[in-house]
């Protein structure tokens, strides 16, 4: 995360000895978030204080070993990074408790970082990560960095994991384990760009939950921090979240609005697959409304983008989404094509949700163009597939009611209608049953 500017008066401060404890580990935590936005190093920062006329505290070479060794970690990231990660996974845990020189705050901040832009792209990998920054933060030694500093590590990386648990619809774990995330914030630096980076995630985590008010009050929260440290990009990015929380309460027109004033905020190379998943939901809630020419052109200005940078994942829900609006335009032959790469890929992937959605929207076109047969064909595929993938047992059932409707020949637009939502809502609620009202 990229915090404000450091203030030449607060390094000043800092080196007088005139900051309190707190204070100073807000500093401290400061430089080393900023380090990497910098053209120099944390000494070059130093070198530029104002001289004062006071006389510095006695323990400035202690303070300069301390920003030199910080400098240091910066530099051997990329080789304590390779170092990690091409070990086999399964040795990864242990090397990170067993070996001193990787129990470092850069390596955690970068595992947190990957794991983050790996939600947009592979789950899995995500949840791999998030594990592996929960290790670095517990091993971190408080004697080097400090209580505080520490926390606010163990903090994020708690809530990194939260972040996984909800993508993978596991919305109890995800809230245990914001719990401990808040816990640690508590005692660390009280650094506002900490807790607001928290929020953030669990009003994602609230989104989903359904608790809609309150994902929107913390995310006005989050948004006025962000405003009080002028990053515009962390700005545009908490719009962006406002937006899908008014997507999941089916406003989608009052969503279309904040996605928009979110995007044009955001700095696509600070995060550039958030700012594609950010588009992604512009170009959905738009065709939700009904504007189905416009999230066609922005989907064919924006395909080159998606196919270069998005993901395996990101790129599926793109080519589903072609599907749909290609289905609305008309584009019969060309929807069918899209849809049917689209579920493949999620079936291989393991997106069992995904998949039975994409299915219900083929049988949408098949009964539109009266193709019984394709219809009973995708019908009996379904369970076939889907009992091996991540679907509850009340969601087979959803399916079940679907197969045994293809059967009867008595499939109608409000039962896949109803199927498709009860699909969107149960991968949140594994205990939701479907009960269709004919």
């Amino acid at each position: 995360m990229i915090v404000r500017n450091t203030q030449a008066e607060d390094l000043s401060k800092l080196l007088q000895g005139s900051l309190s404890s707190g204070e100073r580990r807000r500093l401290l935590r400061h430089l080393l978030s900023t380090w990497q936005t910098r053209g120099g190093g944390l000494l070059e920062m130093g070198s530029c204080v104002p001289e004062t006329s006071g006389t510095l505290m006695t323990d400035r070479p202690s303070l300069a070993d301390h920003l030199e060794r910080l400098n240091t970690e910066r530099r051997q990231l990329p080789h304590l990074a390779a170092h990690l990660l091409a070990s086999p996974p399964a040795e990864q845990r242990s090397l990170l408790r067993t070996d001193p020189g990787l129990q470092c705050w850069t390596l955690g901040e970068y595992l947190l970082e990957e794991c983050h832009k790996f939600i947009y792209i592979e789950i899995s990998q995500a949840e791999r990560l998030a594990d592996l920054a929960l290790v670095v933060a517990e091993e971190l030694n408080p004697a080097v960095y400090g209580d505080e500093l520490v926390n606010d590590l163990k903090a994020r990386a708690w809530a990194a994991v939260g972040e996984v648990l909800r993508s993978l619809s596991d919305l109890r774990g995800a809230d245990e384990a914001f719990a401990i995330a808040e816990n640690f914030i508590s005692e660390g630096t009280g650094d506002a760009l900490e807790e607001a980076s928290l929020l953030e995630l669990k009003a994602a985590l609230w989104r989903d939950q359904r608790r809609i008010r309150e994902a929107h009050e913390i995310l006005d929260q989050v948004i006025a921090i962000y405003r009080h440290y002028r990053d515009f990009h962390l700005v545009g990015r908490a719009l962006v979240q406002k937006g899908r929380v008014y997507g999941a309460g089916d406003d989608f027109e009052t969503a279309i609005r904040w996605l928009r004033k979110g995007l044009g905020l955001i700095d696509s190379t600070r995060e550039r697959y958030l700012e594609l998943a950010a588009r992604h939901s512009l170009m959905l809630y738009l065709h939700e409304c009904g504007h189905h020419q416009e999230a066609w052109f922005l989907l064919k200005a924006s395909r080159s983008e998606f196919l270069a940078h998005g993901g395996q994942l990101l790129s599926l829900r793109l080519l589903w989404l072609e599907g749909k609006i290609q289905h609305a335009l008309g584009f019969l032959t060309e929807a069918e094509a899209d849809l049917l790469a689209a579920r493949s890929g999620f079936i291989e992937q393991g997106i069992g949700f995904s998949a039975a959605a994409v299915s219900l929207d083929l049988a949408t076109l098949y009964a539109g163009q009266q193709r019984a047969e394709e219809m009973r064909r995708l019908a009996e595929e379904m369970l076939l597939v889907f009992h091996s993938r991540d679907l509850h047992r009340e969601a087979i059932g959803a399916l079940i009611v679907f197969q045994q409707a293809v059967r009867m020949e008595n499939v109608d637009a409000d039962l896949l209608t109803q199927i498709r939502s009860y699909l969107r809502r149960a991968r949140k609620d594994h205990k939701l049953r479907f009960e269709y009202s004919a």
